[in-house]
């Protein structure tokens, strides 16, 4: 069962057909390359990467190799002289795919896999691959990086604070990506500057009075992720989710999804969520009229562990009369 599950896996990640199989199915790791290699000898081949939707059902994004190649080709000439990739992102993402392994192989340098909680072993000429979670921790942790170490960031709004601190602990450079499963990448910016520059296989183009959308290379439009301002010809920023949305860990989570979710608990009037300081999402709920709070706790802890994913769950709550609001009604930030 287990190898029917890799096989279905490869099949719908390199976008395979039986068709191209023999009369024995593959039984070794150098069977399954080799029918994943023989689907993509004429260079035509696609590319399937799983992201989450406001559901938290994995939605499939699929992707012409030869774009995710053209990425891959421009950045090595970005990275040039790196003696290795630091790899602290997983590769069966896109944003690990790209540069935890198509980068590496253009640059044609070593691969090494490092984890927050063990020593780095960092050396000059590393190219270090985080999310921004990472990189606030290891700002805590490393107190001086060694010379010629790159960041890279993406997955997330990295914070500015956080990055200066990056760089004035000695990292060299540090790169921050805008992009997403949908596109791949779409811009990047050395921090700390604002805007980022779009990178070689898109245009910007208008679309409605105050949005634009991404153009390829083939005259095919994108949605982009994010409102955006157009900075000149060929720059960007992003302004604000589209979606509601927000970054934790590397994942899409829907903050009023979870306070639909939350809702659902017997003794919940109502619950405001949102993203705390920290990077986890915090609470406000208001219980029921003479609804012992620390009862309330339990049975939200329960619901959260059997419906929410880990990254998806508050870190922090706050129990009140009424939800906080201004003078005008609109809800409010709390500590």
């Amino acid at each position: 069962m287990e190898q029917l599950g890799a096989l279905g896996a490869l099949a719908e990640a390199f976008d395979l057909d039986d068709s191209l199989l023999s009369d024995d199915r593959p039984q070794t790791v150098d069977g399954w390359v080799d029918w994943v290699m023989h689907a993509h000898v004429e260079g035509n081949g696609r590319m399937t990467v799983a992201t989450s939707g406001s559901t938290g059902i994995p939605r499939l994004c699929a992707h012409d190799v030869a774009d995710l190649l053209d990425e891959t080709a421009f950045l090595a000439t970005q990275f040039s002289g790196r003696r290795r990739v630091v790899a602290m992102v997983p590769a069966h993402h896109l944003y690990g795919m790209i540069w935890t392994a198509l980068l590496p192989d253009a640059l044609n340098v070593p691969v090494v896999v490092r984890t927050i909680g063990a020593h780095l072993g960092l050396t000059a000429g590393d190219l270090v691959i985080a999310v921004p979670e990472q990189w606030e921790a290891l700002v805590r942790i490393v107190r001086r990086f060694p010379a010629d170490i790159i960041g890279v960031s993406s997955a997330g709004s990295l914070n500015d604070s956080v990055a200066a601190r990056l760089l004035a602990a000695g990292l060299s450079r540090l790169v921050d990506i805008y992009g997403s499963s949908e596109t791949g990448g779409i811009a990047m910016r050395d921090v700390p500057a604002n805007g980022y520059d779009l990178l070689p296989r898109w245009r910007l183009s208008k679309h409605g009075d105050e949005d634009w959308r991404l153009v390829d290379r083939h005259g095919r439009f994108h949605d982009v992720p994010d409102y955006v301002e157009r900075i000149g010809e060929s720059a960007l920023r992003p302004v604000g989710r589209r979606d509601g949305a927000v970054q934790i860990g590397g994942h899409n989570v829907w903050p009023e999804r979870v306070a639909n979710t939350l809702r659902t608990v017997d003794g919940v009037a109502d619950v405001a969520v949102r993203l705390h300081a920290q990077k986890r999402l915090k609470a406000f709920v208001v219980p029921d009229p003479d609804r012992d709070t620390a009862q309330l706790s339990a049975r939200i802890e329960q619901v959260m562990v059997t419906r929410l994913a880990d990254h998806e769950r508050p870190k922090s709550f706050c129990f009140g009369p009424a939800l906080p609001r201004n003078a005008m009604g609109k809800l409010e930030d709390w500590a």
